[in-house]
């Protein structure tokens, strides 16, 4: 797969995080995107896909990841990924901007969610319609093994 995306590809902006992500390639089986990280630290909560399996591939930068309490930080070549259903939490961990592909499988309407997200939507609303997608664990459970 190519890293640069296609001229005609979408891209949105989250106005609060600075966070572009560039949808590159969509099957009902796979979402990739690139996404640009422009500050250090995090900019979501941790979370879960219950139907999705998210895998990061570090292209720039330092990103750091937490997946079942287990943390690792990596630059180029970095690759992680969270099963579905497995807590994690993703973020630029150096001191510049971090550029990262994203795939999610099946793509779901990760999509959807995310501009919709990007675009200002109550995120509580979106998380209740979107439970395939995403959901936030709950505050006592423990990692899953």
């Amino acid at each position: 797969m190519s890293e640069a995306p296609d001229h005609d590809a979408e891209v949105v902006v989250n106005e609060r995080t600075g966070e572009r992500v560039t949808f590159v390639s969509e099957t009902p089986e796979l979402l990739s995107m690139l996404v640009e990280w422009p500050r250090p630290g995090r900019r979501a909560a941790e979370h879960l896909h219950p139907g999705m399996t998210e895998t990061w591939e570090v292209l720039d930068g330092t990103a750091g990841f937490l997946v079942d309490g287990v943390e690792v930080e990596g630059g180029h070549g970095t690759m992680v990924t969270a099963p579905a259903g497995r807590r994690h939490l993703a973020w630029n961990a150096g001191d510049g901007p971090a550029r990262l592909r994203i795939e999610m499988r099946p793509a779901l309407r990760w999509r959807e969610f995310t501009c919709r997200f990007f675009a200002g939507e109550d995120p509580l609303a979106l998380l209740a319609e979107f439970t395939d997608e995403i959901t936030l664990p709950l505050p006592d459970e423990s990692a899953q093994t």
